[in-house]
């Protein structure tokens, strides 16, 4: 509702002192009463009427007294009848148009409007003169009728308000604060981006821009007078209503400056200000008033908390990468120190025993294993910016885990004279479903920890089911006789970069990362970890991981079966081999040696190859062929595999198309997918892996090795030709003569590099291969990059990061990765630097031997 203005009040405020006046004056007595003298008038009449029908009711003619009962009731306008009644209550005359209606009882006595009169004949009471009268309409009516005391009061009411209101309409104008402003300074004034007020001595508002108008709403009219202290500020918590610039009004006579004030705007959004008030110097030193303005600073405290909020998510989502970096190099040492300690000791020839050999290759095939899983992890770019753990719940052979950490880790604790021991206490099922990878990585961890801070004595790990109420619970203890750790930092070491003590990091080393993680890993896996020490004696960590109920039927193992498991599973698959039933598989990869790798693999398990070298030879050969089932590479020039599986997807062909793939990122199946491949494998090819996908699509049986040999001779498979002749095959290009005389700068000398394939029957064959075409590929790489063709360099990269890591020689794998990412940036100083890195490698390869030379080739000869 809109709010009355000041002349209206005033206007009515005087208003009403006049009618009080006036109704003072009245029940004084000063002003006349109308209904008084009427009342006094008809008593008189009465007494009038009375004596002159007393002289006459003695007549025995009664028409001189009907006619003055009619000269009576003519006379006067508010009688409305008159009778004579006798004694005994006859009617003896009435005069009155609607006929005589008194109805007073005879011991009434007289009313305004019913008045009875005695009338005597011979000294006694003859009868009565009754007469009715109009009513009295009295002041308590308040009538308007003429001559009413109400009516003057009323009229002389309005008409002054109405006088009131227009004079102070005119002569407040004169005296309003923003009618002496002159037009131009207003419109200068309500021009200011800033809210500003004009304060009075007493804190009201005397003049409002319109800035501050638009900020609260309603008119400047609605805001004169008001106290500015009311408008509905707030403060920041812990300031003081002394620090509000009305304040210096009645307090210190001071300015104030950038007070942080806050006020709800029209439209219930909350506003920050930053208010100054300027008192006006007034007579005797009193400030006359004051000068407010108000800056809106509500965007800027916006923007900042946006900017706070960018900041607090970046550097959060810099510490997830940190630390997921950290971890993982932290995880990464362990498999290392694993692969590079039993190389080493295959390299120096100090095992003779074959069983030993075979279990030092078995650890380091597990090491390689886990090391290829951490990576990627790594390469998963999605956790390190959420900041989230995934795990899995499949089953797993949860003994022959712990088996395999215990077996890499106890290298590393004999070299520390400390005795690591493996218990199962009691019986187990033989598979329970958790996330291995995740469960392998805490025991590594728990048990590196041990042996870390254990100088002499014994490392103990336990594995166990919880009691009977608690069977879906995995229980690990790792025990150790090392330092201990104070009860006040049992808490305080899973922290990330947290070691017991300060020392400990300069005796022992390490990030304090792996108890982070472990933890963070097994409350992942529906557990945690706390630990329990005595300092000096040794700690304990227990660690627990939730479990399926394990089936009461399935098939539980004894603690010596437990103990003895992984032993048995070694050797459990060295004597099995595939076998394929006749049928034809198209290999299609850009890169010979890994085509002849996978055919002699393939050849070898009974199927025949047919070979492409891009999408587009794929094409022709999938129409002549029509095999079984493809295998594509992804990546490869004029076709890529991508737009090859989509092809023969549309042409109708329904057999299974496996993607092959160096691409390690997590979320690319999608793609995968969507372009129509039945599955993939990555590079690295992985034997086992290539044969036992290709078992879930062709017919295939596992045999012994004695009977998959007598298998394959009986076979005699098309495809023991001469596997240069094989359809859509490339032969190695020879290295021109040109390329062969390109001068270069010395190769740093360095170890030879052997692949890890040299001693296989067949494969050692593809190694020659690759061995032989490398020096021409470099070639090429050379004239590519003379030549600035930088997408044939990419081309040829990628061919040596797939064909090296397929053939054994694992260390062109990354800097064949970085030349290809250089070649597709133009990068031309990585590009001479990776093209060096290349050669020099290159020239340390040795090729493995000929059977039908004695000799030992060094592919570094040919390079020269």
């Amino acid at each position: 509702m809109k709010r009355l203005s000041s002349r209206f009040h005033l206007a009515l405020g005087m208003s009403s002192l006049v009618v009080t006046l006036l109704l003072g004056a009245l029940f004084a007595g000063l002003l006349p009463d109308r209904d008084a003298a009427l009342r006094s008038g008809r008593t008189s009449l009465a007494e009038a009427v009375g004596v002159a029908v007393t002289a006459l009711v003695g007549e025995e003619d009664p028409t001189r007294l009907q006619q003055m009962l009619d000269f009576l009731l003519s006379r006067n306008p508010d009688l409305l009848s008159i009778g004579l009644r006798q004694a005994d209550g006859a009617l003896r005359l009435q005069s009155g148009a609607g006929g005589h209606a008194f109805e007073m009882a005879p011991d009434a006595p007289s009313t305004e409007t019913q008045v009875r009169v005695p009338l005597l004949h011979d000294g006694a009471i003859w009868g009565h003169a009754e007469m009715h009268f109009k009513a009295i309409q009295g002041a308590a009516s308040m009538s308007l009728h003429r001559g009413s005391p109400a009516l003057l009061v009323l009229a002389l009411g309005g008409a002054s308000f109405v006088v009131f209101y227009l004079y102070l309409r005119r002569m407040l104008r004169h005296l309003d604060p923003s009618q002496v402003i002159p037009g131009r300074v207003r419109t200068a004034f309500d021009t200011l981006a800033e809210g500003v007020l004009v304060l009075d001595p007493q804190g009201c508002v005397v003049l409002a821009n319109q800035a501050f108008i638009d900020i609260v709403g309603g008119d400047e009219k609605a805001l004169v007078g008001k106290r500015a202290a009311t408008l509905g500020w707030s403060q920041p918590a812990g300031a003081s209503p002394d620090d509000t610039p009305w304040a210096a009004l009645q307090g210190d006579n001071l300015a104030r400056r950038h007070v942080p004030l806050y006020l709800n705007g029209q439209d219930g959004k909350r506003r920050s200000f930053m208010v100054n008030g300027s008192p006006v110097p007034g007579a005797g030193g009193k400030p006359a008033g004051m000068l407010v303005s108000l800056d809106d600073v509500t965007a800027l405290e916006e923007q900042e908390a946006q900017l706070r909020l960018a900041r607090d998510a970046a550097e959060q989502a810099n510490r997830a990468k940190s630390d997921f970096l950290a971890n993982m190099s932290h995880e990464i040492r362990t498999p290392m120190n694993a692969i590079l300690g039993f190389t080493e000791l295959l390299r120096r020839g100090w095992q003779q025993d074959p069983k030993d050999t075979q279990r030092h290759l078995d650890t380091i095939l597990g090491s390689g294993k886990h090391l290829l899983a951490l990576i990627n992890d790594i390469l998963d770019l999605s956790k390190v910016e959420a900041g989230r753990l995934e795990v899995e719940h499949i089953d797993c052979k949860v003994h022959e885990v712990v088996h395999e950490v215990v077996d890499i880790m106890r290298i590393r604790a004999d070299q520390s004279g400390v005795q690591l021991q493996l218990e199962f206490p009691h019986a187990m099922p033989e598979t329970l479903a958790t996330d291995a990878a995740r469960l392998r990585q805490v025991v590594t961890n728990l048990v590196g920890n041990a042996l870390k801070f254990t100088t002499q004595g014994v490392v103990t790990v336990r594995v166990y089911l919880g009691p009977e109420s608690e069977r879906g619970r995995l229980r690990i203890d790792i025990s150790d006789t090392g330092i201990g750790i104070p009860a006040h930092k049992l808490e305080a070491i899973f922290e990330p970069f947290v070691q017991a003590e300060a020392s400990t990091t300069r005796q022992f080393g390490g990030t304090g990362l792996g108890l982070a993680i472990s933890r963070r890993f097994a409350r992942a896996l529906g557990g945690d970890i706390v630990a329990t020490s005595v300092p000096g004696q040794g700690s304990t960590f227990h660690v627990t991981v939730q479990v399926a109920e394990p089936d009461p039927f399935a098939d539980w193992l004894t603690p010596e079966q437990l103990s003895q498991r992984q032993a048995a599973a070694a050797g459990a698959d060295s004597g099995l081999r595939w076998h394929f039933e006749p049928a034809t598989v198209l290999v299609v990869d850009d890169g010979a040696e890994n085509r002849e790798l996978v055919r002699l693999v393939l050849e070898s398990s009974g199927l025949t190859v047919v070979e492409a070298q891009d999408g587009a030879v794929a094409l022709a050969q999938v129409a002549a062929t029509r095999p079984a089932l493809v295998l594509m590479d992804v990546q490869m020039p004029v076709m890529d595999g991508y737009t090859a599986t989509r092809r023969l997807r549309d042409q109708g062909y329904t057999a299974p198309v496996l993607a092959l793939t160096a691409n390690a990122m997590k979320g690319f199946e999608r793609e995968i997918e969507a372009a129509g491949f039945t599955g993939y494998l990555t590079k690295p090819v992985n034997i086992d892996a290539l044969l036992q996908t290709l078992s879930e699509h062709l017919p295939a049986q596992q045999l012994d090795a004695t009977a998959a040999v007598a298998s394959m001779a009986a076979a005699q498979p098309a495809a023991a030709a001469d596997p240069h002749t094989t359809a859509g095959a490339r032969r190695p290009a020879a290295m021109n003569s040109a390329a062969r005389s390109t001068p270069g700068p010395a190769l740093p000398a360095g170890p030879l590099i052997r692949s890890r394939l040299e001693s296989h029957p067949r494969l050692s064959r593809v190694v020659r291969t690759f061995a032989r075409t490398l020096p021409t590929k470099l070639a090429l790489m050379r004239d590519a990059l003379d030549a600035r063709r930088f997408e044939e360099l990419a081309n040829l990269a990628h061919w040596l990061k797939g064909a090296g890591g397929t053939v054994g020689f694992d260390s062109f794998f990354e800097p064949a990765r970085r030349f290809e990412q250089d070649a597709r940036s133009h990068d031309l100083s990585g590009l001479e630097e990776g093209l060096l890195e290349m050669q020099a490698l290159a020239a340390r390869i040795v090729a493995p031997p000929d059977p039908d030379s004695a000799r030992l080739p060094v592919l570094g000869a040919a390079i020269a």
